[in-house]
């Protein structure tokens, strides 16, 4: 069976277990891992100067505190170079994207190309349904034709495209991972909700960056409502400012509990420097580990609070984690 097939299977494994839920599938006891030890918690951090927003470098342990559920931890492993990652591209292959399959191919190459020889990339394209087109691969030439393979058709399972992305594909790859997806950032017909996938996220170490173009979305529904309005028929719930302001919400949230960020592709000159805000972010981060003091195995949420002692130095990392355990359901005290 292709490694697509059991994606999707597992996928309506879970639905069919979980009718009717919007929390994600649990992981067994023993699950639990985050980096290359189940006993260390790693931690991908940005480190910024405040006002100019440039990575801060030449950090070492000591610029750091790490506090867990409010009590400082001891660092045990620090990097300040850059460390392999494991990047999966996300693209939304949906009809709305057919106009722009040619600067999301370029973005894609060009993001490639900027990743190092031990740096390795899966593409999942997803429309009508969740598509592995390319397997971990460090080869340009993999990644070209991999993306030429992909026709824009249909609607929108992002969220089951992330889904499968973290409890598959990710799942049992070591050291530094990160998500890229690029998307108008409203789904249609997924099975999952975003809950579901954010729930998920908590439960992996991977760094989520969304290329987002829901504002362009946004602006095509106003007038997509004027025509609904004009011919007198009801206007879809995809399209309304309540349903798209709650998509907004959910990226965001996403982003924010992987560490990851949002980055409205309206701002930037094109996708390609999109992608390459990505790349430059994840080449210049730190690396960081620490045993949790707490070593209660109750598969609760615990908040991570990264602070940096340099002054003018701004840092951001992942919310959280989820400690190994019987797993319990939603973040508790998370954000």
């Amino acid at each position: 069976m292709s490694k697509f097939r059991k994606m999707v299977a597992k996928l309506m494994a879970v639905l069919l277990l979980a009718a009717g839920t919007s929390y994600a599938q649990e992981p067994e006891e023993g699950d639990f891992k985050i980096g290359v030890s189940v006993n260390q918690v790693f931690l991908s951090v940005t480190a910024r100067a405040l006002g100019e927003g440039g990575f801060y470098k030449g950090l070492t342990r000591e610029h750091f505190q790490v506090f867990e559920d409010g009590v400082q931890q001891e660092i045990i492993n620090f990097y300040q170079e850059a460390v392999p990652v494991s990047v999966a591209l996300l693209i939304d292959a949906s009809g709305s994207t057919r106009y722009s399959q040619s600067s999301i191919r370029l973005a894609a190459v060009r993001f490639a190309e900027s990743l190092g020889p031990e740096d390795q990339i899966a593409i999942v394209t997803f429309n009508d349904a969740t598509r592995l087109i390319l397997e971990w691969s460090n080869d340009l030439a993999n990644v070209r034709h991999a993306l030429e393979t992909i026709y824009a058709k249909g609607p929108t399972v992002m969220n089951d495209a992330l889904y499968v992305t973290f409890d598959d594909l990710l799942k049992d790859v070591p050291g530094k991972k990160a998500i890229l997806m690029l998307t108008d950032g409203v789904d249609t017909t997924s099975q999952m909700s975003m809950s579901a996938a954010i729930e998920l996220a908590g439960r992996s170490e991977a760094i989520v960056y969304v290329a987002s173009r829901l504002d362009e979305y946004w602006t095509g529904a106003v007038g997509f409502r004027q025509q609904f309005r004009s011919l007198g028929r009801l206007i879809p719930n995809e399209l309304t400012d309540a349903y798209i302001l709650e998509a907004k919400k959910g990226l965001q949230r996403l982003a924010n509990v992987t560490g990851g960020r949002v980055l409205e592709a309206g701002r930037f000159g094109s996708l390609s420097e999109v992608y390459q805000a990505v790349a430059d972010e994840l080449k210049n981060q730190y690396y960081l580990s620490y045993e949790p003091s707490n070593g209660e195995q109750d598969g609760r949420w615990r908040s991570v609070e990264i602070r940096a002692l340099e002054l003018g130095v701004s840092v951001t990392t992942r919310q959280g984690y989820f400690a190994p355990g019987q797993a319990q359901r939603g973040f508790g005290s998370s954000p």
